[in-house]
């Protein structure tokens, strides 16, 4: 490759869009990112992305970069040879049937590249993070949401109708919370963060611990992740049993997916394994109690090491995974 090549990515994220250049090896050159503003509908959406995809091949021209092509990881089940969004969203109304492909290389007259978002992130992973030398991995996104990726040999397995990797919607309990996808009990509806932050006021509803109190500045609209985790560092009992009930679920899930798959890394990413608390260990204890001895014998179990950027290198390299 050219000294000046530079991968172009932009990963649509629920909350935020972020974007960047990244070199051959992984560093980022230039990362910026905006609020997503799912509120206003799928078409202005996809308004901002045009405008972020002009803006970043901008950035690129004025460091004399050389971009062959533009990567996109957006939510949702993606056909990746038509760049159309096939599957729902369900955190982005109205984004099943987005073109999204068409639409920017109507723009931008270059080559465009889409998948989902965390099959962006597994190939990130795979190519410059955790996953590095691992003949098979599966990658775990936490976060609004939960997703998942597989990859063999370093390519994706994008499955039948580009819906491998569904994690998150692996029903562990029948009867447990109503799911964005329509089902009940699905991992993403117990153990993402908005559900683990439900769980977590529901246990305080009663009134605030102390080091939930000091935590919180004394008001429950202040909890967020964060705040959970650094109450489970100060010692906080229902923060730790928030935490210790979500690995033991979480493992329960990918239990069944590593006696499935038999991968030789699993690799959990979002602001949730990002906390620690012990968080990564919990569940690696849980999928080593419930899966076949012969199937985790060999596994690694790792935190994702290029965190909230992995989204965008990993929809940048998308060209080179056809």
């Amino acid at each position: 490759m050219a000294d000046n090549f530079a991968y172009a990515g932009i990963d649509i994220g629920g909350t935020n869009i972020k974007y960047g250049l990244v070199d051959p090896k992984g560093r980022i050159i230039h990362k910026e990112q905006r609020p997503t503003m799912v509120e206003k509908g799928a078409e202005p959406l996809m308004h901002l992305v045009t405008n972020i995809a002009e803006s970043l091949l901008f950035q690129a021209a004025e460091e004399e970069l050389e971009v062959r092509w533009l990567g996109v990881g957006t939510p949702g089940a993606v056909d990746s040879n038509s760049g159309v969004v096939v599957g729902p969203s369900p955190n982005i109304g109205g984004w099943q049937g987005m073109k999204i492909r068409e639409i920017l290389q109507d723009r931008i007259n270059m080559p465009v590249y889409v998948d989902n978002d965390v099959n962006c992130v597994g190939l990130a992973e795979s190519r410059f993070g955790a996953a590095v030398g691992y003949p098979s991995a599966v990658c775990l996104a936490i976060g609004t949401g939960i997703g998942g990726a597989i990859l063999f040999d370093g390519k994706l397995w994008r499955g039948a109708t580009h819906t491998a990797g569904e994690i998150g919607h692996v029903v562990i309990d029948p009867e447990g919370p109503k799911c964005g996808c329509g089902n009940n009990g699905c991992l993403e509806a117990i153990c993402s963060s908005s559900a683990i932050l439900t769980r977590t006021r529901k246990k305080l509803k009663g009134g605030l611990t102390t080091v939930f109190a000091d935590v919180l500045d004394g008001d429950i609209e202040n909890l967020n992740v964060k705040k959970l985790f650094a109450a489970v560092r100060k010692g906080d009992e229902v923060a730790r049993e928030v935490i210790n009930e979500t690995a033991e679920l979480l493992g329960i899930g990918l239990a069944g997916v590593v006696n499935l798959l038999n991968p030789h890394i699993v690799v959990i990413g979002g602001g949730i394994a990002d906390g620690g608390g012990g968080f990564i260990e919990a569940v690696t204890a849980e999928i080593r109690k419930r899966a076949f001895d012969t199937a985790v014998e060999s596994l690694r179990i790792a935190k994702a090491a290029l965190g909230n950027d992995a989204g965008f290198i990993g929809a940048g390299i998308l060209g080179d995974d056809k």
